[in-house]
């Protein structure tokens, strides 16, 4: 079963770092448990081809070039809506604890 997606407001000068914050502050919301951290970001970069059809391609963010890219794009071919992301979690070692550990070895 694939969840709704989770909608929220950036502004169009956000660095990565700080999406990736926000992100994780939004994981940790819906979340309360997770301790994972955003790991890879990428858009979902719109394009028309020569018989004007939209078509996306995946983009992974890694800069604030790439965040500057993602506003002028969406400016390009859409000025209202959303601008879709998915996102990736890590979890860090130093966040796996000893009952972390027990657990993934029962199983």
């Amino acid at each position: 079963m694939e969840k709704s997606p989770h909608l929220f407001m950036i502004h169009t000068d956000i660095t990565l770092s700080e999406l990736k914050d926000r992100l994780d502050q939004i994981n940790r919301q819906l979340n309360h448990r997770d301790t994972r951290r955003m790991d890879d970001v990428e858009y979902r970069r719109p394009s028309i081809d020569s018989v004007e059809t939209v078509r996306f391609s995946r983009m992974k963010l890694k800069n604030n070039n790439d965040m500057r890219t993602i506003f002028s794009i969406f400016g390009q071919y859409n000025s209202k809506g959303s601008i879709e992301f998915d996102a990736s979690l890590i979890r860090y070692v130093e966040n796996i604890t000893l009952t972390n550990l027990t657990w993934m070895f029962e199983y």
